[in-house]
């Protein structure tokens, strides 16, 4: 016979916490399928088109560095339309010596942008526009220019370069000041000052030989588009309900049942591990995740 009146579930100390529970449970898997919470998204796409992006053959020839960048771009707006109930406001950039917008404007409009950027790059004077070499700072400089202008979207800047290219203090200091984050995608040798921005301004930077395609997609797109705050968020939530739910079961079965703890002592130390990990859960959410409340970004 059990030593104790009613069954646990019976007691509302033990029913409330199930029921916030189960509630952030499917909250959190609610935010998984659906992206619900998903920030509004602003990205400036900086592709590299210097000489050593087609050696020597036509500017934008098949098979070049060049040719596969457009296409990953072309990747990109299309899960951008397909995807996304609220699509990423995009712009796109041509980038060597100097800096050429290669789309008029952000915008969502998968034709629009596709029709602006084959039509940029089929202007025989691009490539007289743009120079030869690989000036980073320049587009990192005038892709956060162009992205402070957009208000209430997250800002992303993604730079593509075949090569190793420096970037000073004071562009990543105007980034982060603009509230830009610098995602870098280097096919080559690795570029250290790139990293660095990455990592100041909290963006991706990957180094290496990648299908440049796979990694706009499965990467930069999955980042740029994700809720995981959100879901970090409910997650957390459903831990401190948990640590509730286990309040009984932990006061009766184990501290009074099996270490036989006197109840008004065994009652303290089962709600105080509940307390515990209400206030401790979302501090560490905050400093490990961030809050999605607090923002978004």
């Amino acid at each position: 016979m059990s030593r104790f009146r009613r069954s646990l579930w019976l007691y509302p100390l033990f029913q409330i916490p199930l029921i916030f529970f189960v509630i952030c449970l499917v909250a959190a898997a609610l935010c998984g399928f659906l992206r619900l919470g998903k920030p509004d998204v602003a990205v400036a796409i900086a592709l590299d088109l210097s000489q050593s992006t087609y050696q020597g053959q036509p500017f934008n020839a098949p098979n070049t560095f060049m040719a596969q960048e457009v296409a990953a771009v072309q990747a990109y707006l299309e899960l951008n339309s397909q995807q996304l109930s609220s699509p990423n406001q995009i712009q796109i950039f041509g980038s060597a010596d100097q800096v050429v917008p290669l789309t008029n404007s952000f915008s969502s409009d998968k034709q629009k942008l596709e029709s602006q950027l084959n039509q940029a790059l089929a202007n025989p004077i691009l490539p007289l526009q743009v120079g030869e070499g690989t000036n980073v700072d320049k587009a990192i400089e005038e892709s956060t220019k162009v992205l402070s202008s957009i208000q209430n979207h997250c800002r992303e800047l993604l730079i593509v370069t075949d090569g190793i290219a420096e970037v000073s203090e004071t562009v990543i200091s105007q980034a982060v000041s603009k509230d830009v984050k610098i995602n870098s995608l280097v096919v080559g040798a690795d570029a250290s000052t790139l990293k660095l921005a990455a990592s100041i301004t909290q963006g991706i930077y990957v180094s290496g030989l990648y299908n440049i395609q796979e990694l706009f997609t499965n990467i930069f797109f999955d980042s740029f588009n994700s809720n995981q705050r959100w879901v970090n968020f409910w997650r957390g939530c459903a831990w401190i309900a948990f640590m509730w739910l286990l309040t009984l079961p932990l006061d009766k079965l184990i501290l009074q049942g099996l270490f036989n703890l006197p109840m008004n002592l065994s009652g303290q130390l089962a709600i105080g591990n509940a307390l515990f990990w209400t206030v401790v859960t979302p501090l560490i959410m905050w400093r490990v995740w961030g809050l999605p409340f607090l923002s978004s970004c």
